[in-house]
């Protein structure tokens, strides 16, 4: 009895030994985080499935916000718990920087857009062309959408814009524009081409040169409480594999962009 009393500190210290290198481990393993994700309207599609691609690697959870790039910048500068914001242009991410909310090695450009015509089916650009008054065409909001600003320079380009732009329908985000056309609406829309993939849609591109680049950047917030997660989720939308998918999807390569940051 007595040399069981004796061995037991001995057991004790062996029972913490044990156990501590698992205390170790559990403190040193990160623990999964929900991260809240804003994004604009043209690559919430994409970014749904890649999201889950995300998710099964890092085990990290994805929360998804869509709107348009100047609402969701707007409700990021007046302190909406966003951690990352994937914007449709490079101005508003930018303009976090500026305004001390992102640091300027968190803002990247992620995709560069391309524009589409839906509903002109074989006609193709002369759908715009030929549009008369009694033609509804819907663009999304050049004030709130990049891909807005790109489509009233396109119709610029072509000669179009003061003859169509007052009888244009202007949807609040691109995803509005292209439901304007979807349900029956308008008998034209320009949208992201993105979508027309993404919907298995008929759409006729519009020439990257008639419109300034759609460069998009997105941007790690500064006061997020996971900047380490937000950063490796930033990290995986311009990793080579997720770049590779994107060309798929209606996007250009980020070597047309001319880097990634």
């Amino acid at each position: 009895m007595q040399e069981s009393v004796k061995g037991l500190p001995s057991l004790i210290v062996l029972a913490v030994g044990l156990l501590w290198p698992s205390v170790l481990i559990a403190e040193s393993t990160p623990q999964p985080v929900t991260l809240n994700v804003a994004v604009a309207a043209n690559f919430a599609k994409p970014l749904a499935e890649l999201a889950r691609d995300y998710e099964t690697k890092s085990g990290n959870t994805v929360r998804i916000t869509v709107g348009s790039s100047g609402a969701l910048f707007a409700q990021i500068v007046h302190g909406a718990p966003f951690d990352v914001f994937l914007s449709a242009d490079a101005k508003r991410p930018d303009a976090l920087v500026e305004q001390g909310l992102a640091h300027t090695k968190d803002a990247l450009i992620y995709a560069q857009g391309r524009l589409a015509v839906a509903g002109a089916n074989e006609n193709g650009l002369n759908a715009l062309r030929d549009a008369t008054d009694a033609t509804r065409i819907a663009i999304a909001d050049p004030r709130l959408a990049p891909y807005g600003s790109a489509a009233q320079q396109a119709l610029t380009a072509m000669g179009l814009w003061s003859q169509l732009s007052v009888n244009l329908i202007r949807g609040s985000n691109i995803q509005q524009t292209l439901q304007f056309w979807q349900t029956g609406n308008v008998q034209l829309a320009i949208v992201a081409a993105s979508q027309c993939i993404g919907y298995q849609l008929n759409c006729t591109l519009i020439d990257a040169g008639l419109h300034q680049p759609i460069i998009q950047k997105l941007v790690v917030v500064s006061r997020s409480a996971q900047v380490s997660a937000a950063r490796e989720f930033a990290g995986f939308m311009v990793s080579d594999d997720v770049q590779q998918q994107l060309t798929a999807l209606g996007y250009l390569p980020l070597m047309a962009s001319a880097g990634k940051s």
